[in-house]
């Protein structure tokens, strides 16, 4: 038994280690990438942003903004003191953080998939509206990271522990945000594809956040207290 205990605990070691000088280093090469698509767009691309050149480079952008800022967080995050417990506290983090790669497999999939259902008379609102939220999810992710700081990680451990500036009024602003921008996402397109991934990439957002909570609670007595008196994604009208 205490021999699995310290396998586990090593193998647990390797992926915050892996975390820390790996997916770091994926996410500034998925910035490197999508920066270079967008300065030399060809194809589906350059059809896209000549299409609606403003929405589009800002959407990009974005994405690239926030490859980019995870990826320098978690290069200079604060030492762990809590290692993940299970496969899941890895597995289920990395998938979530990666699934925004699914949605490069849209322009492969059947033409009703990708089909934009948006009546007509619709899409400038729809693209209006989408952009407002997209740039308000991507503050609200900001303004969040900005405050959890060094304690910023993908898998499910802990770090310090952050009680105060967006995290004052809901628990998991960061992945608030996430949600509000992924809407803006599948308001813009608003295809079929983008209406299916979408909910589930928000679904295991939630979930993801359920298993930091878990372990929070458990490695952090005033967690439990906090966890009882603040929203989970939006703020309560009414603190206990």
């Amino acid at each position: 038994m205490t021999q699995r205990t310290s396998r586990g605990r090593r193998a647990a070691a390797v992926a915050v280690y892996g975390e820390r000088y790996v997916v770091s280093i994926i996410f500034l090469c998925l910035a490197a990438y999508y920066l270079h698509r967008l300065l030399h767009a060809t194809g589906s691309d350059r059809a896209a942003i000549q299409a609606a050149p403003f929405t589009t480079v800002i959407r990009q952008v974005i994405w690239i903004q926030l490859y980019v800022y995870w990826g320098l967080l978690l290069l200079l995050g604060r030492r762990v003191t809590a290692l993940p417990e299970r496969f899941s506290d890895v597995l289920l983090p990395l998938a979530t953080t990666f699934f925004y790669l699914a949605y490069n497999v849209i322009p492969w999939l059947p033409a009703w998939c990708r089909q934009n259902l948006c009546p007509a008379g619709w899409q400038s609102a729809c693209a209006s509206a989408s952009l407002v939220m997209t740039l308000g999810g991507l503050w609200i992710a900001m303004w969040a990271a900005v405050h959890l700081g060094r304690s910023f990680g993908v898998l499910v451990e802990v770090r310090q522990v952050v009680l105060e500036g967006a995290y004052k009024w809901v628990r998991h602003p960061m992945y608030a945000g996430y949600a509000v921008l992924l809407t803006g996402f599948a308001l813009a397109n608003f295809t079929v594809a983008h209406f299916i991934l979408v909910p589930l990439h928000i679904g295991l957002l939630l979930y993801r956040a359920r298993l930091e909570e878990l372990r929070l609670a458990a490695s952090s007595p005033s967690y439990e207290a906090y966890r009882r008196q603040t929203g989970f994604i939006f703020p309560r009208l009414r603190r206990r």
